[in-house]
């Protein structure tokens, strides 16, 4: 999980303005129905698109979970926002933008609804990837950083867990990533997915 910066200023414009009227509506109308969807179209205006490009400008067009890159933009499978804290348990944060991030279909998918205090927030202030995981280059796989103590090899675990980081489809992505990485001369670390795992090999190839 690579670290991301949100800007305080990042929030689009359409949200500072509407999206405290938007989750008073959205509260308004679970009471009357729960089953009630949440939706970014509203009177016939599609938000969707919108909030995604702004959130691919956050994380330079990564998964903002298992760090995929690039995702699928063509079919939009891939560019997914996933609410952090669900809407179906906290509705109070449907529109709220620090709770939005960009995900890839298979880290939604695997996410769902769930959550608890110990998952990891890409964007966390205090939130420093090595604090927590090792990223073995050699298997492709992210492992547990047990130096840090029992508050941290939690919060890692369940994170893991949650978002199926060790997928074996995405360690085989990760080795290809890390394949390709080894035969360049120039790059941009953003023009890779697994940007841990790139961030590893500076030490030994570059």
């Amino acid at each position: 999980m690579f670290k991301i910066t949100r800007h305080p200023t990042s929030e689009p414009q359409f949200l500072q303005e509407k999206g405290k009227e938007w989750t008073e509506k959205f509260i308004d109308a679970r009471k009357t129905n729960k089953k009630h969807k949440h939706s970014w179209k509203i009177k016939n205006i599609n938000y969707h698109d919108e909030i995604i490009e702004t959130l691919k400008t956050l994380t330079h067009e990564h998964c903002s979970y298992c760090d995929k890159y690039p995702l699928d933009a063509r079919a939009k499978t891939d560019l997914q926002i996933d609410h952090f804290k669900p809407v179906s348990r906290h509705e109070e944060l449907a529109y709220e933008w620090t709770n939005l991030y960009l995900s890839c279909a298979a880290c939604n998918k695997s996410k769902l609804a769930q959550y608890s205090d110990l998952i990891l927030r890409p964007d966390a202030e205090d939130y420093h990837p090595n604090d927590y995981f090792f990223f073995d280059t050699s298997t492709g796989e992210i492992l547990v950083n047990e130096r840090k103590g029992k508050a941290y090899t939690e919060r890692a675990k369940e994170t893991i867990e949650v978002f199926k980081l060790n997928d074996k489809s995405i360690v085989k992505m990760r080795l290809i990533a890390i394949r390709n990485f080894k035969k360049e001369e120039e790059f941009d670390i953003n023009d890779y997915g697994y940007r841990n795992f790139i961030e590893e090999l500076l030490y030994f190839y570059k």
